[in-house]
């Protein structure tokens, strides 16, 4: 059954705004001079690759000079408003941070909306989030436009199921690049020393 049929099945499928059943949150922005080399790790939109936060790169301050910085936990989906507007991440990782003004992150009413199927959602709508971004110095994403973004939501059982199955298309898509690059990696360990013969 596709996820078409499994929404237009649901008799509990409702449309809303995104406004009406997720909060959403700006980041705040974090001064260079505070930087410090340990400390309370920050997420930038840099630190959102395929779809997930990685930890390469980051920055860190001290939480004590920063008391309205928002957490991103485990399970939060996040989403770049300027640089590259529209990006779309969740943390996967055990770990905690701060998130720059660079950022928006969704926190879903958690008996409507799941964070999950809310990611998909998400990632499904690219098109439709790219003409949100406004401006030509710095391309934005306004808060206000976002969350009048209109978003079916079935019951949290077909929420559930539809995340589930999206989940393991990523994983094996993961997977298969993952494959790929391995593949170039071996394919040149085996070319590179015989096309290096033929030129001497």
């Amino acid at each position: 059954m596709s996820f078409k049929q499994l929404l237009l099945e649901d008799k509990d499928l409702k449309f809303f705004k995104l406004g009406d059943v997720c909060s959403v949150y700006t980041g705040v922005d974090f001064k260079s001079h505070f930087y410090r080399d340990s400390g309370f790790p920050i997420i930038k939109v840099r630190n959102i690759q395929d779809g997930q936060i990685i930890t390469d790169s980051l920055n860190y301050c001290d939480p004590d000079n920063h008391p309205d910085a928002m957490f991103i936990k485990y399970g939060d989906v996040v989403m770049a408003r300027a640089g590259s507007s529209g990006k779309i991440g969740i943390n996967l990782l055990d770990q905690e941070f701060f998130f720059d003004g660079n950022l928006f992150k969704f926190v879903p009413q958690e008996d409507v909306l799941m964070r999950r199927y809310l990611y998909h959602f998400l990632l499904s709508q690219q098109e439709k989030i790219q003409s949100l971004v406004k401006g030509s110095t710095i391309p934005v994403i306004r808060k206000s436009a976002l969350e009048k973004l209109r978003i079916p939501v079935p019951s949290l059982r077909v929420q559930e199921r539809i995340a589930q199955t999206l989940d393991k298309f990523q994983e094996l898509r993961q997977e298969l690049l993952l494959r790929k690059k391995q593949h170039g990696y071996y394919r040149n360990q085996i070319w590179e020393p015989l096309l290096g013969n033929l030129t001497e």
